[in-house]
């Protein structure tokens, strides 16, 4: 939502007061979506859907075709049974793969009477009155079946000619009565054919890759699917744009059916070409994934679909995807795959995290490939320049061999190392005001402290409110003291991460993992294989986000400890959710009511003593993805946070919980309540040991979305933010060049500059 165009769009302006969010808000009321525009008559493409001359490279106003010869390969699966014919399919599936990433599949086993029922059923339901398929018109990410019209329409640059049905298989098939009648039957039995589609092509996929038939079966990377129909009605104009802009899939891999009106468009050779449709075909493309794991060898490429005067054009995609309990697997590039002359290419990651930066502004759904920002560095860029002694230092093997150690920094420590290995020295911009004294700051400016002590008492509790209100709006960062938490409660959690991390390396280093389905782990920087240096410090982390973690699965040395800690937090972040709901001028029970609270994440770090602490940092520059954080830390310093442009030290209060308003109550609050950076400064004294628990909604609010508080909303303080949801901030937020790299990430959600 911009007010003021950027220069890309100044087509779409007639003048410079265009409100953009105005007419996109207006737009998505009507739940008619671009039919309903047909339907009304328009003889012109209204300028919320005029693209930038960059999107619409050798696009003309008849749109009836590419000027070259090219066609997308062919693959018969008939003889796929047969030993000697398979091995015919499995090298013209290899080709196509490396050379095209698209194929059209024939003879694939999905009778034509199913593929055509579901077609029928997608056309008529956007050719029913509005009143009717208005009904089931959503915004919504938790339903299993909805229906929208641009998915991306509050944040892209220009809306695209086309509306959207989407039906979500990834947790099991949808209640059949969530999905409306007309297309219960086509649905439900088209999945039923695509699932068998889906494993015979998962075998021939590996066998193309050298593998056994069963591996990426084995792997789980395709266990759920999405069905998204777009219907893309007729259009007066189509050199104004596009049906969908260029984009490459996040997926594993893509089945898309398809009717008899083109459109579809791959890019190959550098130019584009048409996708003419195969009568009775299915087409297939490699996503963005199968690509990583792949390591390059099989291609995922940019593909869009033009506006056409003919029409309608209806197709049907099935994306493939992990199932439930792999959306936080990492992958990577197989193992299989790589040798000494093919090393991986990419860094692990998790489709939740894949998912959620390729969805967000500026990336997968705005013509920009996503893959780049997971591909792994061989040489350094310009500003790592510093930590390199020659022009082929390899930092891939550097944090792999550190990484393989198990022994966190920690170990480099116990080791005798009497310099700062190379892979954690960090480039001058992020080392600002950084001494190797490292003893503080040179302000007399401190972190405001609250006490609760007053408030069950209505009048001390409008002091302790306002109190709160001043800090959460000019700070974000407070202290709490009289907060209920048992001293030895908060002294046995510190003193059990401390003593975890000061066992021998043989019995710590068997907790050591990176994979995010498990609920306590042990790691040393979860962004070491794609940051730009590495930090000073080791981390457990205990994952309450989907309730309490099973007690086996976390070592005897902390379940006492963390178990009890967690009992006392709970209450006080009771007691703070309302305090807060109060601050902002809202009922107490406002942000329990809206559950974005409901779980949490424990993290405790553990910073090592820092033989030269000017070149290296405990923590970069960051502010935290969450709604609130509570921190305890040990009486060693070393935080410090951003206030009036100067780094400030938060020195450790004996009993006090620290807190600090993340970014996404900076979101709901638009901006009354503040978000701020802050550090963690290596230092020679030590070890500093911290413990963070991390505020976000609970597991069934993780896809509902949140954007700024109606109740604060007013002509003079319009929305600040567009709606999101906590997996999709997440994702972009972890992704390479965000905020874990020092970055802020808000601005990538804000649809209004601030006053």
């Amino acid at each position: 939502m911009q007010t003021l165009p950027s220069p890309g769009e100044s087509i779409t302006c007639s003048g410079p007061h265009y409100d953009r969010a105005k007419e996109a808000k207006e737009f998505d009321e009507t739940k008619a979506g671009v039919k309903g525009l047909i339907d009304s008559g328009v003889a012109k493409v209204p300028r919320l859907f005029l693209h930038p001359p960059q999107n619409l490279r050798d696009v003309s106003s008849d749109t009836e075709g590419s000027a070259t010869d090219l066609k997308v390969p062919i693959i018969d699966m008939m003889g796929c049974q047969d030993s000697r014919l398979r091995r015919d399919v499995v090298d013209d599936l290899r080709r196509a793969s490396e050379t095209w990433g698209f194929f059209q599949i024939i003879n694939h086993g999905i009778p034509v009477d199913v593929m055509d029922g579901v077609l029928e059923a997608v056309k008529q339901f956007h050719e029913q009155p509005e009143g009717v398929k208005g009904e089931w018109y959503s915004r919504d990410d938790a339903r299993k079946f909805r229906y929208y019209s641009n998915g991306d329409l509050f944040l892209s640059k220009a809306a695209t000619w086309k509306d959207t049905l989407l039906f979500d298989f990834p947790f099991g098939e949808p209640d059949r009565e969530a999905v409306p009648l007309l297309f219960r039957e086509p649905v439900f039995e088209y999945e039923k054919h695509v699932e068998k589609l889906k494993r015979s092509l998962s075998e021939l996929l590996s066998e193309a890759l050298g593998l056994d038939s069963g591996y990426l079966g084995d792997i789980e990377c395709m266990d759920s699917k999405r069905i998204v129909s777009h219907y893309y009605p007729t259009c007066p104009e189509p050199e104004l744009t596009l049906g969908t802009i260029n984009h490459s899939d996040a997926t594993y891999l893509t089945l898309l059916l398809q009717n008899h009106h083109g459109g579809l468009q791959v890019r190959h050779q550098d130019q584009w070409v048409d996708v003419s449709p195969v009568p009775g075909a299915i087409l297939a493309n490699i996503g963005d994934l199968m690509q990583l794991v792949s390591n390059d060898k099989f291609k995922s490429v940019e593909h869009r679909v033009l506006a056409r005067k003919a029409g309608p054009r209806v197709s049907v995609a099935c994306f493939l995807v992990p199932g439930e309990t792999q959306m936080s697997k990492p992958y990577g590039p197989i193992k299989e795959l790589l040798d000494e002359d093919n090393p991986p290419m990419y860094r692990e990651t998790t489709f939740t995290e894949y998912f959620g930066f390729y969805l967000s502004s500026g990336n997968g759904l705005n013509g920009e490939s996503v893959l780049p920002h997971f591909r792994m560095q061989i040489l350094p860029s310009p500003e790592e320049s510093i930590t390199c002694s020659g022009p082929h230092y390899d930092r891939a093997k550097e944090a792999k061999e550190f990484d393989e150690t198990k022994a966190g920094v920690k170990g480099l420590i116990d080791s005798g190392v009497a310099k700062v290995p190379r892979l954690f020295i960090h480039p001058p911009q992020n080392l600002r005001d950084v001494s190797s004294d490292t003893e503080g700051s040179a302000t007399d400016l401190k972190v405001p402290i609250i006490d609760m002590m007053g408030c069950q008492d209505s009048r001390l509790r409008r002091d302790v409110v306002d109190d709160l209100r001043r800090a959460s709006e000019t700070w974000g960062f407070f202290q709490i003291i009289n907060h209920g938490i048992p001293v030895d409660v908060m002294d046995g959690v510190l003193e059990a991460v401390k003593q975890f991390h000061e066992q021998p390396e043989g019995v710590k280093g068997e907790w050591y993992s990176r994979d995010d389905a498990r609920k306590f782990r042990y790691y040393s920087n979860g962004d070491l294989f794609w940051s730009k240096a590495a930090t000073w410090k080791d981390t457990l982390l205990f994952d309450f986000s989907f309730g309490e973690p099973d007690r086996e699965a976390v070592p005897l040395l902390f379940r006492e400890p963390v178990f009890e800690y967690e009992k006392h937090v709970e209450k006080l972040k009771r007691s703070l959710s309302e305090l807060l709901s109060e601050a902002l001028g809202l009922d107490s029970g406002y942000l329990g009511d809206i559950e974005c609270m409901d779980s949490k994440r424990i993290v405790s770090h553990y910073y090592p003593t820092c033989p030269e602490p000017e070149l290296t940092l405990g923590t970069i520059n960051h502010s935290d993805a969450t709604y609130l954080t509570l921190l305890l830390q040990n009486h060693h310093g070393g935080l410090q946070v951003r206030h009036q442009d100067q780094w400030v030290d938060v020195s450790p209060v004996p009993g006090a919980i620290l807190a600090n308003i993340g970014d996404l109550m900076q979101l709901v609050s638009n901006d009354k309540f503040k978000s701020v950076e802050h550090r963690v400064l290596a230092r020679k004294a030590g070890p500093r040991v911290s413990v963070a628990c991390f505020l976000v909604p609970g597991e069934t609010q993780m896809s509902k979305p949140y954007g700024p508080i109606k109740e604060l909303l007013d002509e003079d303080n319009p929305p600040m933010y567009r709606e999101t949801t906590f997996t999709e901030y997440f994702g972009f937020y972890l992704s390479s060049g965000n905020g874990l790299n020092g970055e802020s990430v808000l601005p990538h959600f804000r649809v209004s500059e601030p006053k």
